[in-house]
C-alpha cells in the first residue's frame, strides 16, 4: 500500500489551502516600518521627547524619522499635506483649521502658558497688557496661536498692542533690556529656559486670576497651580503660589495611520509620560482628555483596555504578527476540527477496504474449489500463491491493523492447504 494518510489528507489540505488563500484577502496589511513625526525646534521639548520615542520604537524594529518645525501650526500643515504621519501638537493651535483628515491619539502632558513681565506693579488680568510690547512666540508656533486666542478674548490685537518679532533673539534678554514688556511661552516646566526665567529676580510670573473661567470656555485648557517653592525649595522659587493656564501637548496623526502604529506610539507615550511631574500625578498621561481634535477610535480603545494578552507575553512585533494571522487561523481551525474528525474513520475504511478486497478474492476462489478440475486447481494455486506474494510485497499495514492482516494470510494459507489436499486425491 502507498501512504494512505497522504491520499486522504491531500484533498483536505487542498480545501484548507483554498480557505487560507480566501482568508488572507481579509488580513490587514503589515504596518510600515518607517514613521515620520513632526516636532518643534531642535532645542524644544517636543524634539527631546521624539528622541526618546525613537529609541523605544527602534527596539520594536520600527524607524521613527524626526522632522523639526517652527511649531505646532507648521506641524499641522505638514500633517494635512500628508508629509508626516504624526506630530506633537499644542492644544489650542487647531482653532478654525480644516482638521477633517486628522485625529488625536492622546494627550501626553500639561504645557503651561508662562507669561513673564518686568512691571513694578503685579498684573492680575490679561487685558492689562493692552498697549504694551509683547513677544507672543514665533510665527507658526503653538505659543503664538494660543496667545492670540486668549488676547483676542481680552480685546487685545495688533491694532492696539505691539506684537514684537524677536527674529531668533533670546526672549529673556530682550525682556531684561526693555525691548519687550512681556514674553509668552508655552513650554515644559522642566526646560532650562523656564528655570532661568524663574530664577531672574527682576522678572515676575503672571498668575491667572480667572484661570477657571478660561478652562470652562476652552475645553483644552486647564487651571494649573505652581506651588510655592516647588521649583527650588532652598531659594523658594516661586515665592508664592501661582495659577497658570495650561494646555496639553497632543499626539495628532492622519486618519490613514496604521492601527499598529497607533498602539506603538501610545506605548511609547506611556513609557515617557506616565511618571508624575510638577502638574500631573502618576499615570495621568497619556489620556484621551483635553484633546481638541477628535480622538482615534483605535487609540481610545487601547487607552481603555491596554495591551492584549499576547502583547503582555511576547515582544510587540511577535504579538502583532500573531494577531494579524488570527483572522486566518480562526476559520482554518473551525474547518480543521470537522475535517480531522472525519479523516480518521475514512482512514480506517481505506485500510480495511484493501484487506477486504483480498478477502473477496479468497471467497470467490473458495467457492470454485468444489467443482474445479485438477488443471483448474493448479492454476488457482498458482494465482493464489502469486497473490500472497503481492500482499507480502506491496501491502503496508499499520500496526493497529496487523491482526486483520495476519488473519488474511492465515485464511489464504488455509485455502492453499485445501487445494493441496484436493490435488493429492487420486484421479477418478
Amino acid at each position: 500500500m502507498k501512504c494512505e494518510w497522504c491520499k486522504i489528507l491531500f484533498p483536505f489540505g487542498l480545501i484548507v489551502l483554498i480557505v487560507a488563500i480566501f482568508s488572507y484577502q481579509f488580513i490587514e496589511p503589515p504596518a510600515p516600518k518607517t514613521i515620520k513625526i513632526a516636532t518643534g525646534k531642535t532645542t524644544g521639548s517636543y524634539y527631546k521627547y521624539a528622541l526618546e520615542y525613537q529609541k523605544i520604537l527602534k527596539k520594536e524594529k520600527f524607524d521613527l524619522q524626526i522632522i523639526p518645525t517652527a511649531g505646532s501650526v507648521e506641524a499641522l500643515s505638514l500633517l494635512e499635506a500628508h508629509k508626516v504621519d504624526v506630530a506633537f501638537v499644542q492644544g489650542g493651535t487647531a482653532n478654525q483649521r480644516d482638521i477633517k483628515d486628522l485625529m488625536s491619539l492622546c494627550s501626553i502632558y500639561y504645557e503651561p502658558l508662562w507669561i513673564f513681565y518686568k512691571d513694578k506693579a503685579r498684573l492680575k488680568y490679561l487685558y492689562q497688557f493692552k498697549g504694551k510690547k509683547l513677544y507672543i512666540g514665533d510665527i507658526g508656533s503653538g505659543t503664538r496661536a494660543l496667545a492670540e486666542v486668549l488676547l483676542k478674548e481680552n480685546n487685545i490685537n495688533a491694532d492696539n498692542t505691539h506684537f514684537i518679532d524677536l527674529k531668533g533673539e533670546d526672549p529673556q534678554r530682550a525682556l531684561q533690556e526693555g525691548k519687550v514688556d512681556a514674553i509668552f511661552s508655552v513650554i515644559s516646566p522642566n526646560s532650562q529656559k523656564i528655570q532661568n526665567l524663574l530664577k531672574d529676580k527682576n522678572l515676575k510670573l503672571f498668575s491667572f486670576q480667572r484661570a477657571k473661567a478660561y478652562s470652562k470656555k476652552f475645553s483644552y485648557l486647564s487651571a494649573l497651580t505652581l506651588g510655592e517653592g516647588i521649583i527650588n525649595l532652598e531659594k523658594n522659587i516661586p515665592s508664592s503660589n501661582r495659577i497658570l493656564l495650561g494646555t496639553t501637548a497632543t499626539l495628532v496623526s492622519t486618519k490613514t495611520l496604521h492601527p499598529v502604529l497607533i498602539k506603538l506610539l501610545i506605548k511609547a507615550a506611556k513609557a515617557v509620560h506616565a511618571p508624575a511631574s510638577i502638574f500631573s500625578v502618576q499615570n495621568e498621561f497619556p489620556t484621551s482628555k483635553y484633546t481638541q481634535i477628535p480622538m482615534s477610535e483605535a487609540a481610545q480603545k487601547y487607552l481603555i483596555k491596554g495591551d492584549s494578552f499576547l502583547e503582555r507575553i511576547f515582544p510587540f512585533w511577535i504579538a502583532n504578527s500573531i494577531e494579524r494571522l488570527t483572522i486566518m487561523i480562526i476559520p482554518l481551525l473551525t474547518l480543521l476540527f470537522p475535517l480531522l474528525k472525519g479523516a480518521l474513520p475514512l482512514y480506517r475504511w481505506r485500510i480495511r477496504s484493501k484487506i477486504y478486497k483480498w478477502y473477496k478474492i479468497l471467497h470467490e476462489v473458495d467457492s470454485k474449489l468444489i467443482d474445479a478440475k485438477r488443471e483448474d486447481l493448479i492454476a488457482i494455486k498458482k494465482d493464489l500463491t502469486k497473490m500472497l506474494n503481492e500482499i507480502q510485497k506491496d501491502t503496508k499495514i499499520p500496526l493497529s491493523y496487523m491482526g486483520e492482516y495476519y488473519d488474511l494470510k492465515v485464511h489464504a494459507n488455509l485455502i492453499l492447504g485445501k487445494i493441496d489436499t484436493l490435488l493429492k486425491k487420486p484421479k477418478d
